[in-house]
This record gives C-alpha cells, sequence and structure tokens, in this order.
C-alpha cells in the first residue's frame, strides 16, 4: 500500500472513530471504543487509557487491549511516575523508540505482565489548560518504531478522546442532576404529603404552622392529631441531617405517630413517647434520630402536657406576656430503646398561645455572623397579638435579622392558639346594672374564642356593655327587662354579636353620636360601637329592637 494509501485509510478509520466516540454513552463503553480504535490508527499491538483517581492523583489504567488486559486492569501509576506520570503533569506528548534504555518507563508494568515494551507513543487529554487523563499506545506492527507522523496523528486522536471523555462527563453529569432532583421533587411530594396544613381549624383551638427548609427537602416536620376525649396531639421535631434520607426518616417518624395516636391514654403522654422511641430504634439505621418536643392538649382537664425529647422547650403567651417553659430536655428518639421518658403538665386556658420552634430559627445568623438566638425571640414575640398576627411578626422579624444570609438549617414554628369549648350562642338576661357583669363575661368568652388580642377583648366588651347600659336607659327607661344576646360566629371570618330587648323600639333616625371631642356627658356609647365594629344597624320591631354588631376576624 502506497504511503498516500495508507494515510487515507487512516484518515477513514479515524473518521469512523470519532463518530463511534461520540455516541458512547458510558464510561466503560467508551475506554473499550478508545483502546479497540487507538490499535486500529495506531496499527499497534496494545493500548491503555490512564484517568487520575480523585483522591491520590495517581494514575489508574481503568482498561486496556490485548491478552494482558486483566493483569492490568485497575493498576495504579503512583503520580509523577512512569512516562505516563510524566505526560500527565508536563500535558505533553512522548514518543520513545527504547523503553528498556529509558529512565522514564516505568518498568513494573511489564514485570507485573511479561509484556515487552518496545515503543510507545503517549499523549496528554486535554481541555484547556487541564489535563484529564494520558492515552498510550504500544509496539507498532509492521515496523520498529513510531515516527513523527504517528505522533501527530496520535496527538490528534487524543483530542477526540478527550473531548469524548468532556462530553460523557457533562452528560453525565446532567443526567445526575436531572435524577437528583426528580429524586428531591419525590421526596419533596412525599414530604409535603405528611405535613398539616399551615392552618388548621377544631373545635378547642386553630393551629398555624411556618415551615422554611433550607433546601427543597428538609428534616423539620410537625404534626398536628385531634384525639377522643377534646384532646388534640401536637409537635415539632427535627431529623438528624437534610436532604432526601431526612425526609423518608421524617415521613417514617409522622407515619409511626399517627399510627399510634389512638393508644395514647389520658395522663400517659410520656409513657406513650417511650414506647413511640422503642420503635424509632428498631427502625432507624445509620445513626439517625430524631429530637421532638410533644404537646397534649386535655380540654376535659384544663391543662396540657409538655414532653420535650431532644427539643426546645416551648414558649407560652398567658395574654400579657410570653415565657420559656422550663421542661429539662430528655433523649432524641430513636437513640436508646428502652428509655423512659417524662412529661410535664401545666394549667391550660382560654387565650394562650403556645408555639414550638426548631434551632433553624436561633441558630439562624445575619450577616454579621451573630445568632438570632432564645432570648431574642422571646423579646420578639408581640405581647397584645392574636395567633396570626403574633405568628406573622415573629416570622417576619426572623426573616429581617437574616438579612438575605442564607439558611444553614431547616426552620420551622408551630402555634398552638387554645380557644376551649366553645360558648354557648345564646345568652338571656334581666337588662339591669348589677347583671352586666353576666353579659361581660359572656362576651369576652366569645371574643377571646374567636381569637382576639386582649386590647380588642377588652373593646368589644366595653362596646357591648355601653350598648347593654343604652338598652337599659332608652328601651326600658331606666327600669329594666329581658335582653338576649345571640352569637353567629364564621371561623376565620367574622362574628356577629345580635342583641335583643322587647322595650321601646329604636329609631335609627334618631340615634346619632356626638364627637369625641365634644366633652358634654352621653352620647359617646353609638361612637364607640362604630369605633369597635366594623358594622353596626339597629332594626326596630313592632316590640323592642335588634342591634346587629358585626366585626371581621383577622385571625
Amino acid at each position: 500500500m502506497s504511503e498516500q494509501g495508507g494515510q487515507d485509510n487512516r484518515i477513514d478509520v479515524l473518521l469512523k472513530v470519532a463518530r463511534e466516540l461520540s455516541s458512547a454513552m458510558d464510561l466503560n463503553a467508551l475506554l473499550s471504543e478508545i483502546l479497540i480504535s487507538s490499535q486500529q490508527v495506531m496499527r499497534a499491538e496494545a493500548g491503555s487509557i490512564f484517568l487520575p483517581a480523585p483522591d491520590t492523583g495517581e494514575l489508574i489504567i481503568h482498561s486496556a487491549s490485548g491478552d494482558k488486559a486483566p493483569l492490568l486492569n485497575a493498576t495504579r501509576i503512583p503520580k509523577g511516575m512512569g512516562v505516563a506520570g510524566a505526560v500527565f503533569e508536563n500535558k505533553e506528548s512522548i514518543n520513545i523508540t527504547d523503553p528498556k534504555n529509558d529512565p522514564r518507563h516505568y518498568g513494573k508494568v511489564d514485570e507485573k505482565t511479561g509484556f515487552q515494551t518496545k515503543a510507545m507513543i503517549t499523549a496528554p487529554l486535554l481541555s484547556g489548560d487541564s489535563c484529564v487523563g494520558v492515552v498510550q499506545v504500544l509496539n507498532p506492527i509492521d515496523r520498529d518504531f513510531f515516527n513523527e507522523d504517528d505522533l501527530q496523528f496520535f496527538e490528534g486522536f487524543a483530542g477526540l478522546i478527550a473531548a469524548a471523555l468532556i462530553r460523557l462527563e457533562a452528560q453525565n453529569r446532567e443526567l445526575a442532576a436531572q435524577k437528583a432532583q426528580q429524586e428531591l421533587e419525590l421526596a419533596k411530594e412525599i414530604q409535603q404529603s405528611f405535613l398539616p396544613a399551615e392552618f388548621k381549624v377544631f373545635p378547642t383551638c386553630q393551629a398555624r404552622m411556618v415551615y422554611s427548609p433550607a433546601r427543597e427537602v428538609g428534616g423539620d416536620f410537625c404534626f398536628i392529631h385531634p384525639l377522643e376525649g377534646d384532646r388534640i396531639l401536637c409537635g415539632l421535631g427535627d431529623v438528624t441531617g437534610k436532604g432526601i434520607p431526612a425526609a423518608l426518616t421524617m415521613a417514617r417518624a409522622t407515619a409511626e405517630i399517627k399510627g399510634m395516636c389512638a393508644q395514647l391514654e389520658n395522663d400517659g403522654l410520656g409513657k406513650w413517647v417511650s414506647e413511640l422511641n422503642n420503635h424509632l430504634a428498631e427502625e432507624l439505621s445509620g445513626g439517625r434520630f430524631i429530637g421532638i418536643t410533644f404537646l397534649l392538649a386535655d380540654n376535659s382537664r384544663k391543662e396540657i402536657s409538655v414532653c420535650n425529647a431532644g427539643q426546645y422547650s416551648p414558649l407560652v403567651f398567658n395574654g400579657r406576656g410570653w415565657r420559656l417553659l422550663e421542661c429539662p430536655p430528655q433523649l432524641p428518639l430513636g437513640i436508646m430503646e428502652g428509655y423512659e421518658y417524662s412529661q410535664l403538665s401545666y394549667p391550660l386556658e382560654a387565650g394562650n398561645l403556645w408555639m414550638l420552634f426548631s434551632d433553624g430559627i436561633t441558630e439562624a445568623r445575619n450577616p454579621q455572623g451573630e445568632e438570632y438566638t432564645e432570648e431574642r425571640l422571646i423579646s420578639d414575640c408581640p405581647s397584645c397579638a392574636n395567633a396570626k398576627t403574633a405568628l406573622e411578626t415573629i416570622n417576619k422579624t426572623w426573616i429581617t435579622f437574616m438579612d438575605g444570609t442564607p439558611q444553614h438549617d431547616d426552620a420551622s414554628l408551630l402555634m398552638l392558639d387554645w380557644r376551649g369549648t366553645k360558648p354557648p350562642p345564646t345568652f338571656c338576661m334581666e337588662c339591669t346594672p348589677e347583671n352586666l357583669c353576666g353579659s361581660r363575661e359572656y362576651i369576652e368568652r366569645w371574643a377571646k374564642f374567636c381569637g382576639f388580642d386582649d386590647i380588642t377583648v377588652g373593646q368589644i366588651v366595653l362596646a357591648c356593655d355601653e350598648a347593654t347600659t343604652n338598652v337599659y336607659r332608652y328601651a326600658y327607661e331606666g327600669k329594666g327587662g329581658p335582653i338576649t344576646y345571640e352569637i353567629h360566629f364564621k371561623d376565620g371570618e367574622f362574628i356577629q354579636i345580635t342583641l335583643i330587648d322587647q322595650g321601646i323600639p329604636a329609631d335609627p333616625e334618631k340615634i346619632k353620636g356626638r364627637k369625641l371631642e365634644d366633652l358634654r356627658p352621653g352620647g359617646l356609647g353609638t361612637v364607640l360601637l362604630q369605633q369597635v365594629f366594623d358594622h353596626v344597624e339597629y332594626i326596630p320591631q313592632s316590640i323592642g329592637t335588634h342591634l346587629v354588631l358585626k366585626k371581621q376576624l383577622s385571625c
């Protein structure tokens, strides 16, 4: 074959190889194709490819062709040793015509395989200024050594190999990222299916949650379960770790908690948590554990039990201020089977707010590296607010403190807004000054049940007190008579209070309040009603009047 014919044939083979290298879909297939092709292109007895070990920098012969291939697989060339090491570090090709007398030749490979290296070309696989590996062919067929034309041709071939490796690496990264994203989406869907709604309403209370994962999938979780006997079990937990493993552990824990709810007896929160811990200690692996603070609110007993299993103690608002309960922490769940947990119980009153929080809140940092801390959290809790406003204020203050600093941990808040038993829808009494305390107590119970803050509760009571006094003065002309209070309450929307008397019907055209700056006795009751309520309407009847007072709920 003429020299030109041989060159043309080699180019045809190279073009064919380029197409095959561009279609390989995995590393093993690509390496195999590279090694077979290198022999064909260079008309050589054997070929090898060396890729760096990411941990040590050694060069690993991932595969080799020829009958000595099994002995070469996984052979490691120490960093900087041999011709391959020199080419990798210097990023320049080397053509050796007499390896036995060249000190750069790493003869241990020949000793291991019994292969006799007579000549070799070694070329770097370059990606810009970086070397991603080395390719080598040994012993040319039908000639004694590789010439300069062979070297130039092999360097071009090495460029194709490098491009194929880089393409495959990028492709694998993209596939891995897609797979990871799919797994995250699945885990996120699983996790969200176990999380409660951000706002839940129960006959005796309302529950609100703020959940802010540090990643798409986090380890924080909340649960709220109504139980028999007018009780509510809720809690906030934190699973060790983040991402998919933490989400799956969370899913297991929440499922376990829900499945065991029926076993929770009235006075046995600590005992129940102990049994839950035994189950989780058997199931959790890899050193995983879960910190949870449990709250068990019992309406019939008017008490709430707390069990702190490796989390923070709750914050409680009693209508006057916030305080952190003294609940000594116990072991997180899943660490020690047989550990006995205990509980502490506290009085439970309408208007109480109970808040649980995770360490992602208190350990959050601002740009200056300062932590938010428990003390700052307590001081930022508003002392005169309903549950909705309180939670929104706390969350907004926390976000403002971080000032754009990325979260390093999941952050969660769970607030239990305790209302107690719903008051009766009607209340009747004799409308006299000495009976006003009864109507005041009734209206106050309803205002607190609706979730209004203490200031608003006081305003509602005072306004209804003024309205009742006006009924006594004008409808009954100071002689007294029956009055009925009817309450229509639509949770989350409004409360409507209707005062029904049987006295002289009111004339809406004559009921006009005067301005507050007019400091004369009388006439301020109507103004107060209009200031406190969103809707005030006098509806005269043939006997008596219906006074309708309606106020929107911001909670």
